[in-house]
């Protein structure tokens, strides 16, 4: 047998153990990866259990238009309603004002636009409908949980420009606003 070849076999064998080990391995990681992103890091996740999967995704479209921060992860926005969906598991009374004030927001989406809300593509026709629910329960709820949630959260305080609660460290005025030079005669 010539030794080349044999060197060539075994290359060769290395090879595609090293392919076959490198697909086995690609495989299970895009499975593990497609089962998390598939339920664990949906962002609509958070409330299909309680209220199902339109319902969840719509409230998630409108809490990024009540409260529209570009920069900001679903993920943010996810972990202000999860409380509520888990609450609407067992509320009864909750459960119901999601889900028929989501089916309100759809009417009235289907009665303008002919379609429903998560399927409009303009912000500002989102927008006018949710002015036009502003003053119903439905509205005041998701709001109110959003902007407790969304402006309670010390990790997005960074972000939004907020250094946090002052009164623990002496006040604002050692933090930096003593510094003022923008105003002339400070």
């Amino acid at each position: 047998m010539n030794k080349n070849k044999t060197a060539d076999t075994r290359a060769t064998a290395g090879a595609n153990l090293g392919r076959r080990r490198f697909l086995a391995r690609s495989t299970a990681a895009a499975v593990g990866v497609g089962a998390l992103g598939g339920t664990l890091l949906s962002p609509a996740a958070w409330a299909a259990k309680a209220v199902g999967d339109h319902a969840s995704a719509t409230l998630l479209r409108m809490a990024r238009d009540i409260y529209p921060h570009d920069r900001l992860e679903d993920k943010y926005y996810a972990q202000v309603m999860t409380p509520l969906a888990e609450k609407a598991e067992t509320d009864a009374d909750l459960k119901a004002l999601l889900k028929e004030g989501v089916a309100a927001l759809d009417a009235q989406a289907q009665q303008h636009f002919g379609k429903p809300y998560l399927d409009i593509a303009a912000e500002t026709d989102r927008v006018t409908l949710l002015k036009a629910q502003q003053d119903t329960p439905f509205f005041q709820k998701i709001r109110g949980d959003l902007m407790m949630g969304i402006y309670n959260n010390p990790e997005l305080w960074p972000r939004f420009g907020y250094g946090g609660s002052s009164w623990e460290q002496g006040g604002y005025r050692y933090r930096g606003y003593e510094k003022n030079d923008w105003i002339e005669g400070v």
